[in-house]
């Protein structure tokens, strides 16, 4: 099943089927994922390292078995 069309959070391009990207979930206020270039993420580990009890950081590789 293809993604929909997912766009960073930080630089807006699209993050294609076949790139790696990084999912950063707020857990404290419920709000959806924010998506982010692998390369873009610097805004992504910014925010887990100010306050890792509050986001989730998850890296999805393009190979399931990586997953």
């Amino acid at each position: 099943m293809a993604r929909t069309r997912i766009k960073c959070a930080s630089c807006g391009g699209r993050i294609h089927d076949h790139e790696p990207d990084l999912i950063l979930r707020d857990l404290e206020n419920g709000g959806r994922p924010r998506y982010f270039h692998t390369r873009c993420g610097e805004a992504a580990y910014t925010a887990v390292t100010e306050n890792p009890s509050a986001y989730l950081l998850t890296v999805r590789h393009v190979e399931e078995v990586a997953n």
